[in-house]
């Protein structure tokens, strides 16, 4: 066609292509471009070409074209708008709470985080993941020492323990909420090479955004919990557009990776690695804390699970004492009214009152000292598992050589629970009778509670390796991961690790 003076249009047909179609794609398709040129050539001022012709690129390449938001976006846009308020509500506390101001200006999207260009940007969501991560990153340092790192974090907590392992090594910053206008300033300041987020944070805007400027984001130690396989189909056909802006899958597990290929993610893409939270770092065993006598952890409790374990300790002849960590110390009000049912007496740690001979039970709601009292207790029982929470990670415990009993509710942990039982690390109990006859025999048998301790470190020792692991996958799969060397130096990419 072509358009007159006076805005009508001259359509000419011309006679069918000749042998059209040949069975030769190659040849049909340059058939068909020498008859699109002739049509150009005959009124080039009134060619528009309207199509995406290299929307399809090399996997991890920048994309030529503007992201398209289809309808899932959209509402996902819609949905993220209506939670905005609250959302900056929620920062403003916190912020204030923290005495925080770089959470407040980092997390609402105005920066300014720390500037790029970096070689590889690591998300991790809160503390747990940050400890999941470093071995890795401490290791990828000891491959390439000049390697410009940024880590973010989600909550205050996050960023104090990535402060406490790292000091000034890397950079460390917060992650921006998903709005569109954040995260784009978020990748115009830090402009990644390569981007890595740890287990599950799924942002669909941030994203989108990373793959079409070629930094597209990878998961490691990648988790997806059953519930997300049976969420809405709204939020399904969400969860599967993300993923399709995703390079790489690094999953802990076979029954992760499952569920990742029931959101049509390409297997070629997948691979299962194993659990990073295996991995160790170089660092200084915690100094165990002490009190006047033996005592019993129940580290990271949720709600319902003081009450619970305090009515076992009122049944128990035991002189031990219980020491809590509550998974979130702000529950103080509640912890307290929940063990004034059990009648025993009890001190609170963030109130600075002692351990005495009448105190049965010990509130230690601080943070950053879980550690030291897993090192000093007689064994650990894992919170997050007598309720419905999905249970807490189990390693930390078997890291220090203590035994560790658990509930039923493993299902985030539940190749480490099925491991820790196959090897004796660990018992799992089905129910608070259950769990009253294994706290009564590791305390009246004091050598079985080290035995399933020296079991879980042999355990530990034995997945040392993992972050090695993950390295070298990540090497294998990405193009760019490795760092690109200075101006004028000669690379050192075939360096081989440091064992």
């Amino acid at each position: 066609s072509r358009r007159l003076p006076d805005g009508r249009y001259a359509l000419r047909i011309g006679p069918p292509l000749p042998n059209f179609p040949s069975g030769d794609d190659v040849r049909d398709a340059s058939a068909v471009n020498r008859a699109i040129e002739i049509g150009v050539r005959e009124a080039p001022g009134q060619y528009l070409w309207g199509h995406r012709r290299f929307r399809t690129r090399p996997r991890g390449e920048p994309q030529f074209y503007r992201a398209r938001r289809d309808r899932n976006l959209r509402r996902y846009s819609r949905a993220l708008l209506l939670v905005s308020l609250p959302a900056i509500g929620y920062t403003l506390w916190q912020a204030w709470r923290q005495r925080d101001p770089a959470y407040l200006r980092e997390r609402l999207g105005f920066g300014p985080w720390p500037g790029g260009p970096f070689d590889h940007w690591f998300h991790a969501a809160s503390v747990g993941e940050v400890n999941a991560v470093a071995p890795l990153i401490e290791r990828l340092r000891e491959r390439w020492p000049d390697a410009r790192v940024l880590l973010t974090v989600n909550t205050p907590s996050g960023r104090r323990t990535a402060e406490r392992r790292f000091g000034e090594a890397i950079a460390i910053g917060y992650l921006p909420i998903d709005w569109l206008f954040a995260v784009r300033r978020f990748l115009n300041r830090i402009q990644p090479r390569n981007s890595l987020v740890v287990e599950t944070e799924l942002w669909p805007n941030l994203y989108l955004e990373a793959h079409y400027r070629g930094a597209p984001v990878s998961l490691v130690n990648a988790r997806l919990s059953p519930r997300s396989t049976r969420a809405p189909v709204w939020i399904q056909r969400i969860l599967g557009r993300t993923l399709e802006s995703v390079h790489t899958i690094l999953a802990r597990s076979a029954e992760d990776a499952e569920r990742y290929r029931q959101f049509a993610f390409p297997a070629e893409h997948l691979e299962v690695v194993g659990n990073l939270k295996f991995a160790q770092s170089e660092t200084a065993a915690a100094t165990p804390f002490e009190a006047d006598r033996p005592y019993v952890l129940a580290a990271s409790t949720r709600p319902g699970e003081e009450r619970r374990l305090a009515t076992l300790w009122q049944r128990l002849a035991s002189e031990a004492l219980l020491i809590i960590v509550p998974r979130h110390p702000k529950r103080l009000k509640t912890i307290l009214a929940d063990l004034a049912d059990s009648g025993l007496p009890v001190a609170v740690r963030s109130r600075g009152e002692p351990v005495t001979d009448r105190t049965r039970i010990y509130v230690a709601d601080t943070f950053g000292e879980l550690p030291a009292f897993i090192a000093g207790s007689r064994f650990v029982i894992m919170g997050g598992s007598l309720e419905p929470f999905g249970g807490q990670n189990i390693l930390e415990a078997a890291r220090a050589g203590k035994a560790v009993i658990f509930g039923p509710y493993m299902d985030n942990f539940a190749d480490e629970a099925r491991l820790f039982v196959e090897r004796n690390a660990g018992r799992q109990v089905k129910d608070d009778a259950a769990l009253a006859e294994a706290v009564s025999d590791l305390l009246v048998h004091p050598e079985l509670a080290e035995a399933m301790g020296r079991e879980g470190r042999a355990l530990m020792d034995e997945m040392a390796g993992m972050a090695d692991r993950y390295l070298d996958r990540l090497c294998e799969r990405l193009p760019r991961f490795r760092p690109a060397p200075p101006s004028g130096s000669r690379s050192t990419d075939s360096a081989s690790p440091p064992r």
